[in-house]
């Protein structure tokens, strides 16, 4: 296909429309000059029909439809003006919009390489050769994305933006029944939460029956206060990974008694062996055997966890008071019988004597009511944090390829962008930072 018809078909354009058509290839980069045949034009304030000429203008239009190559549109552009109200205004194009400089073509494409997470706006400006700021200016101009509607059933949890902003944490909440990311807030503190939740309209907040959230006194207190008929439910993957966390703790403290003599077989069996501490105990098999290289024998798994409990009275006893845990949390059973093997838990716990566990146990009975409320179900999966620690890794992820943001509200719309696969550009205000107000100058009279 000759490079003209290529050229026309990715500014949608058709022979007939087209006057004039130059080619000029200079400085490494491509050069297009077109001219349309006038058609004239309705006048945008009084609506008469004009073909009257102005005045032309020659408009750079940056065209990226090939990867990696520069090209450059110069659109011979008319002017038109109104024999009516005198009025001026620009002819119509097929290919871009009257105040850019940027093909369609450019903005789709840069919009779609942005949906991807691994993308940044560096490596976009790169491939679609215009630069940085053109990038973010696309995003920022096309990418606004107003906050979803709250669902029967919500998580909310915290993670890690920024060391340099002043609220490091951001809060970010999504939908339990399809993982749609509902808003990112740029914080968790109980004051900014009070204020975004009190600005969303009651009847919509009374929809919400359940919220899902880790134990943070602040999404407790703000969810009594603003989701009165909501059930707050503890997050049992959080409750889990705390008490493994404690076991870990007890774990290293031993292990540190045993650094001086590295080839032992205690110290071989907390260090290379641990993760047998963690699995599931109805995972650990007793039946396959395997050579250990340490012990010079065939051991099973559960051989190996047998003689890293025997090590310490005080490991064992954490491995026991977790894997209570463990079978209380995966029992189905009704909510009177769920009290009171949580309540036995939590006594076992503060009776343990063993400080980190004690911790728990009294932190367990602070949140008692959230734990038994976290075994409903809704649509026949358990209520938990699971869409949001699914989100987590790649939130990192776009933070880390980017260096950070430094405009939350950018990042906010990037993140909602991105998970949200079914969201649409839209053309809506700028978002960009408002920088330092120019001074007074003076024009020289010429």
């Amino acid at each position: 296909m000759p490079i003209k018809d290529i050229i026309m078909r990715s500014l949608d354009l058709e022979e007939i429309n087209i006057e004039k058509f130059d080619y000029v290839f200079r400085n490494n980069q491509n050069f297009y000059f077109i001219t349309l045949v006038s058609r004239g034009r309705f006048c945008p304030n009084c609506h008469t029909f004009s073909k009257k000429v102005h005045s032309y203008k020659d408009k750079k239009i940056k065209h990226s439809f090939l990867i990696k190559e520069e090209l450059t549109v110069i659109y011979h552009q008319r002017r038109y003006i109104c024999p009516h109200c005198h009025k001026t205004f620009v002819e119509d194009n097929p290919f871009c919009a009257e105040h850019s400089h940027f093909s369609s073509l450019t903005i789709n494409k840069t919009l779609s390489l942005l949906k991807d997470y691994n993308q940044t706006f560096s490596s976009v400006s790169r491939l679609i050769n215009i630069s940085v700021s053109q990038v973010i200016e696309i995003f920022d101009q096309y990418v606004q994305i107003e906050r979803k509607p709250l669902q029967e059933v919500i998580c909310i949890d915290e993670f890690y933006f920024s060391k340099h902003s002043k609220d490091k944490f951001a809060c970010l909440l999504i939908g339990f029944k399809n993982g749609l990311v509902l808003d990112v807030l740029k914080s968790r503190k109980k004051a900014y939460l009070r204020s975004y939740f009190r600005m969303i309209d009651k009847s919509e907040r009374d929809i919400v029956q359940f919220i899902s959230m880790d134990m943070y006194d602040n999404y407790r207190d703000i969810a009594h206060i603003y989701f009165p008929n909501a059930l707050c439910c503890a997050d049992s993957f959080h409750i889990i990974k705390n008490i493994n966390d404690a076991l870990n703790k007890i774990r290293c403290k031993i292990m540190n008694r045993y650094k001086d003599n590295k080839k032992s077989d205690e110290y071989y069996l907390l260090k290379y062996k641990h993760h047998l501490l963690f699995m599931d105990s109805l995972k650990i098999s007793a039946d396959h055997i395997k050579y250990n290289h340490h012990f010079q024998y065939k051991l099973s798994q559960n051989a190996l966890l047998e003689k890293l409990l025997n090590i310490d009275n005080e490991l064992k006893y954490a491995y026991e008071l977790k894997e209570m845990y463990i079978i209380f949390n995966d029992s189905h059973e009704d909510n009177n019988k769920i009290r009171e093997h949580l309540e036995m838990i939590i006594t076992a716990y503060q009776l343990s004597h063993i400080p980190l566990f004690v911790e728990l146990g009294n932190t367990l009975s602070k949140w008692k009511e959230e734990i038994i409320n976290s075994f409903h179900t809704y649509k026949g999966r358990r209520i938990n944090n699971g869409p949001i620690e699914g989100r987590n890794k790649y939130l990192k992820i776009i933070l880390e390829l980017a260096n950070g943001y430094k405009n939350f509200q950018r990042y906010r719309n990037r993140v909602l962008y991105v998970f949200n696969k079914l969201e649409k550009p839209t053309d809506t205000k700028k978002i960009k930072l408002t920088g330092k107000i120019r001074g007074k100058y003076k024009t020289k009279n010429k």
